[in-house]
């Protein structure tokens, strides 16, 4: 969909939205965020008609799965009757009390009350004042303290950021609070792999107690923990860690509560991780599950001593939102938990499609970039590593596990990404099949991961060599398409100073004429060809001016394209298409069935296309570029395999963001500053052509020093 400007909704959405926990200038820069249109089940359609199998339940909280009509037809009845009263005043609505009454049954018996706001956040957020609100009212209004852990996440409020434990979140604004302090987080896989695991608990636990007593049990108010950290990247506790957390608690006279945005209404099998675990915690935090996701709606639960001194507080109750115990939200949330009773989806989570989906993620645990598997009902954690026997991490973190869940994405499965591991929360609907196209597509995802690791150590391998070889070409011929200009430029001055006769190839002759003079002065051989290979004579010029230098090649570069018109693909003439294609795909394919003969011959045969990350999406009303170059990269590996017999090796360069005249003819207003230098390009190429470059059909991006560094 586009507005008469021609804008995409993504493009409009990039000029006038800021997306949370997102990078919104790399967003704008690729076009825009991809537009969700509809979703059924466990399945969402993009705006392009694009399939994905949602395995994150939307941000963990679709649990009975989209498209749910019982649900909308409550709203619209709820909304029809009342759609919206507030509780401020001495008044309630019908669904906002029976919400409460229901709540009061399904979590732990002393968890009678509850107060609604709207998200996760603003229920933890309301937990810490109305804790430190508490201990005012009994007289210990020192006690303001919270302990939370790294790692933790308990909202985006200034209050819960402070008692959350995610970086990131601190750096942008900073903690900003006082009375804050976190402990270690129990990640044995990362803290204690090689201990026990109830050695483990009791030092993690034990972690707690020694902060209390630095702290002084008197100056704090609570500690705060979600029984598995979600957004940390689902890190599970040891068996009996949180009961003796709870101990701990208890025996220093401090407020515990306990954080289950995540983990209610049968994520883990159980209506809560309090009941699952034998918890009796002061607060629990309740959101996501609590609707689906359909409303926005939280609540916390309020222990029957802290209510009462709450209820009992002179000046009533200064707290709470204008949204709080919404009708609508409490109708929807009230349908939601009916359903989740009357389909029996807690108990399908715990007896039937959880340990299904458990067994299934153990498959995964033998693969050599899994350090470990974690799960627990329709929870999953896949955690990768770099080197399984030495208990090596990925170092920069984050990097690979990202890359795996654009891989998956790519391929129609939605996970999450927090540092190297990749985290699963399918809806209580998913099926079995679903649950093993959801693995067996993570396996292959961490199977091209695994290829593309291996080829970028052999890249290193092939760049040491080419460091410490004065001319890696020496005595070898190059043929560089569109070489009068940027790219292509570039790589025939590198390969000449690496010691190759290189042959110059464009249409602008007096280009080629420049870039030739430039090569001869700095003492290196160039022979241009000025030729259109969309012409039948431009290759017959091409092939004799190759045999008059001798009648061998050994490096082919691919390089020469058009931009053509940046439309929609409705919008774009056939002969505008058929230039581009022509121009960009079938040439090529001309030069290299007309080229191979020489490759083969040639002792180390080295053919180098230039794609784009237009060939993947990268960019909107890209479309007749875009499809040429998602032709060259299928091109390059059907070739890859095919020629390998020969010696040859096919490779992809995908350049990026890079100062080329295409570039700004796309970007008229980009920073120039802002992209790589056409520089940054020569080696990665000058890596390809050498005879040291074992590895064959893989696209290899262009990194500047400074990209390389972050």
């Amino acid at each position: 969909m586009s507005d008469p400007d021609g804008k995409t909704l993504g493009q409009r959405d990039a000029a006038h939205h800021l997306h949370p926990f997102t990078d919104n200038r790399e967003l704008a820069d690729a076009g825009g965020p991809t537009v969700i249109e509809r979703g059924e089940g466990c399945y969402l359609w993009d705006d392009q008609g694009h399939r994905y199998l949602d395995a994150l339940a939307g941000l963990w909280c679709v649990n009975v799965g989209y498209g749910r009509k019982e649900l909308a037809d409550v709203a619209a009845r709820q909304m029809q009757q009342l759609a919206y009263y507030n509780t401020f005043f001495n008044t309630t609505t019908a669904p906002t009390v029976e919400l409460a009454e229901t709540l009061a049954a399904l979590m732990p018996g002393h968890l009678n009350t509850a107060l609604f706001a709207n998200s996760g956040s603003e229920v933890c957020d309301s937990a810490i004042r109305l804790a430190r609100f508490y201990w005012q009212l009994v007289g210990k209004p020192s006690k303001r303290i919270v302990i939370g852990r790294e790692e933790g996440y308990h909202g985006s409020t200034l209050a819960t950021i402070s008692a959350g434990g995610v970086g990131a979140m601190h750096a942008q604004g900073g903690i900003g609070m006082p009375d804050f302090a976190h402990i270690e987080a129990p990640y044995k896989f990362l803290h204690g792999p090689d201990m026990s695991e109830a050695a483990f608990a009791q030092q993690a636990a034990h972690a707690l107690e020694i902060k209390i007593k630095e702290l002084g049990a008197e100056n704090v108010a609570l500690f705060i923990c979600e029984p598995i950290q979600g957004a940390g990247g689902l890190i599970f506790p040891p068996e009996g860690y949180l009961q003796e957390v709870q101990r701990i608690c208890q025996r220093h006279d401090v407020l515990f509560v306990l954080d289950e945005v995540i983990s209610a209404f049968g994520r883990l099998g159980a209506w809560s991780a309090a009941e699952l675990f034998g918890l009796s915690p002061d607060f629990i935090t309740l959101a996501k599950g609590l609707s689906s996701g359909y409303q926005p709606i939280s609540a916390l639960m309020i222990s029957d001593p802290i209510a009462d001194k709450l209820r009992d507080a002179e000046g009533g109750l200064a707290h709470g939102f204008t949204y709080s115990g919404h009708p609508v939200a409490a109708a929807v949330a009230l349908e939601n938990l009916n359903i989740l009773k009357r389909e029996k989806l807690v108990e399908r989570v715990a007896q039937d499609i959880g340990p299904y989906f458990q067994r299934a993620l153990t498959r995964l645990a033998g693969h050599p970039l899994v350090g470990e598997v974690r799960s627990l009902g329709l929870l999953g954690a896949v955690e990768l590593i770099q080197d399984k026997d030495r208990h090596i991490l990925f170092d920069p973190p984050g990097v690979v596990a990202a890359v795996c869940r654009e891989n998956l994405r790519e391929r129609g499965i939605i996970v999450r990404a927090v540092r190297d591991t990749l985290l699963i929360a399918p809806p209580f609907v998913v099926t079995h099949d679903q649950v093993d196209d959801i693995v067996d597509t993570l396996e292959a995802a961490l199977e091209y991961i695994r290829k593309e690791l291996g080829i970028i150590a052999e890249e290193q391998k092939v760049a040491d060599v080419v460091e410490h070889t004065a001319q890696p070409l020496a005595g070898k011929v190059a043929l560089v398409t569109g070489a009068s200009r940027g790219i292509g430029a570039e790589v025939a001055r590198v390969f000449a100073r690496a010691g190759a006769t290189v042959f110059l190839l464009a249409r602008d002759a007096k280009g080629l004429a420049a870039r030739q003079a430039e090569i001869e002065a700095e003492g290196g051989t160039a022979v241009s060809v000025p030729a259109d290979l969309s012409r039948p004579e431009g290759m017959a010029v091409l092939l004799e001016a190759i045999e008059n230098g001798g009648g061998r090649l050994d490096v082919l570069v691919l390089n020469a394209a058009v931009l053509g018109d940046l439309k929609p693909l409705p919008d774009i003439e056939n002969a505008s298409w058929d230039r581009v294609i022509d121009l960009n795909l079938s040439a090529a394919f001309r030069l290299l069935a007309a080229l191979h003969p020489l490759l083969s011959a040639s002792n180390a045969g080295r053919c180098i296309f230039v794609t784009s990350g237009a060939a993947r999406g990268a960019h909107a009303n890209w479309g007749a570029y875009a499809a040429s170059k998602a032709g060259i990269e299928a091109m390059m590996r059907v070739y890859a395999a095919e020629s390998r017999k020969f010696g040859i090796r096919a490779n992809a360069v995908d350049p990026g963001a890079m100062r080329t005249g295409m570039r700004a003819a796309a970007f008229p207003d980009e920073d120039p500053g802002s992209v790589s230098p056409v520089k940054a390009a020569g080696p990665v190429f000058l890596r390809l052509a050498v005879a040291d470059c074992s590895f064959s059909g893989a696209v290899i991006p262009v990194l500047d020093k400074a990209e390389a560094a972050e």
